[in-house]
């Protein structure tokens, strides 16, 4: 006979009418993901009724060390009166000694299960069972910057690996002001937030973990905002001298004055643009538009039309592909955060520097190709949720308004818009209009 639910017995007269009480992690194992299970050493005697095995073993489905305790509560009650109801009651010397020794074996082990229950990972170990965790939930680049942050804080700490309670406040005040030498405040606040979750990750599961509230990458106050704003525009003269050096003739300059001039006239960041395949630029309700279906925010997915001037160029970059890439560059750039414009970002910031010098234009790069078209779109009256339905901004105050209005826009209306962007000390310099050729040659 073999039992499996204690719930079928009543508690002896001992039992009645209270609760066992137990140590804080008595019964309790963790696995190595931070999930719970109840384990039960069984004695000699109740061994025959769970088919021979010596331990109990049963998932308490849940990763909170609190949630864990309580189901462990009610099933142990249970246990202990089905133990009470099919003790010996005229035990041997034998019986007695065999359940004394089944009793000190379960006290060792007990011991091993409380420590592996109570032991809170180190940081690597708790960056393994965050990206394990998030393996398909979070984007890659999500994933990758949680990795980078973890290597970046024990390379200042000079360390293979650290314990989460030797990470003071004072310890991240350091690292946060050795990396204000070097970057922003926006890329700064990018490696302290995954550094959060992973503190937050081990509160949540482990009871010797560093407490939520005392984290110490928590009301550092960086001033992200100020760093957002930073970007400058270029002027129209600016630009045209930038773009004057993607001039010549060769492969390398006519990817890069292709991505750039999408980036003019969509708006679209980089990285989106780099990122682009055939399957993204697609008629919808007769429009030519590039569909982007993931990206930095949740808001980044939506749908821009194809401006008139670069339409050529964009059906030319369509039916020359590689592996499926609009631009060769992008198709054998593959990093682990899925960014496909690390070469195109480099080449650009050389361009600039060669054009432009480097003193004075720090704050202008190709970011700032968006800040312009935001402008264009803004002196032109564009409304305001429409300039953000374009460049891929939230919108609205609430929940509401972004689920059910992001497609309130049709792609016709949008391409109104996007025809209003006009750069014409640029158009002229270049010698863009709708009769110019802007198809690729050959590339690599």
């Amino acid at each position: 006979m073999r039992y499996n639910q204690f719930s079928h017995y009543k508690r002896s007269d001992t039992l009645a009418g209270e609760f066992m009480r137990y140590k804080p992690n008595q019964y309790i194992i963790c696995d190595s993901y931070g999930n719970y299970y109840l384990r039960i050493t069984l004695p000699v005697y109740m061994q025959p009724f769970f088919e021979g095995k010596r331990t109990f073993v049963r998932s308490l489905h849940t990763s909170n060390l609190r949630v864990a305790r309580r189901k462990r509560d009610q099933i142990a009650d249970e246990y202990h009166c089905l133990r009470e109801s099919v003790a010996p009651v005229n035990s041997t010397i034998e019986n007695t000694l065999e359940l004394l020794r089944s009793k000190a074996k379960y006290a060792k082990t007990a011991t091993r299960m409380q420590d592996t229950a109570s032991s809170c990972p180190s940081l690597l170990k708790i960056l393994e069972i965050y990206l394990t965790i998030n393996s398909t939930k979070k984007k890659p680049a999500t994933l990758a910057k949680a990795r980078k942050a973890v290597e970046m804080f024990l390379s200042y700490r000079k360390k293979p690996d650290i314990a989460l309670q030797d990470v003071s406040r004072t310890t991240v005040t350091g690292w946060i002001e050795h990396m204000q030498k070097t970057l922003s405040q926006q890329s700064i606040a990018n490696y302290i937030s995954p550094m959060a979750q992973l503190w937050e990750l081990a509160s949540s599961r482990y009871h010797d973990a560093p407490e939520r509230a005392l984290s110490p990458w928590r009301g550092h106050r960086l001033d992200v905002a100020q760093s957002r704003e930073s970007y400058e525009a270029f002027s129209n003269k600016e630009l045209l001298q930038v773009l004057q050096v993607f001039s010549g003739n060769s492969a390398e300059n006519k990817e890069m004055m292709a991505l750039c001039l999408i980036g003019l006239y969509t708006g679209m960041r980089i990285n989106e643009i780099a990122s682009l395949t055939i399957d993204d630029v697609k008629e919808i309700e007769g429009v030519l538009c590039f569909e982007i279906t993931q990206g930095k925010t949740k808001a980044a997915a939506r749908v821009v039309p194809v401006h008139s001037l670069i339409t050529p160029l964009v059906l030319s970059l369509r039916e020359k592909p590689h592996n499926g890439f609009l631009f060769y560059h992008a198709s054998i750039t593959e990093r682990a955060d899925g960014k496909r414009s690390t070469w195109h970002t480099q080449r650009f910031t050389r361009a600039k520097r060669k054009a432009l010098g480097e003193k004075g234009t720090e704050r202008k790069v190709f970011h700032s190709l968006r800040h312009g078209v935001a402008q264009l779109l803004d002196r032109n009256q564009i409304p305001e949720d429409r300039i953000a339905l374009l460049l891929g901004h939230t919108r609205g105050n609430t929940e509401t308004f972004r689920t059910y209005s992001k497609n309130a826009a049709s792609p016709v209306e949008l391409k109104n818009y996007i025809e209003l962007l006009h750069y014409p000390e640029i158009e002229k310099g270049l010698s863009i209009n709708k009769k110019s050729n802007l198809r690729r040659k050959t590339t690599p």
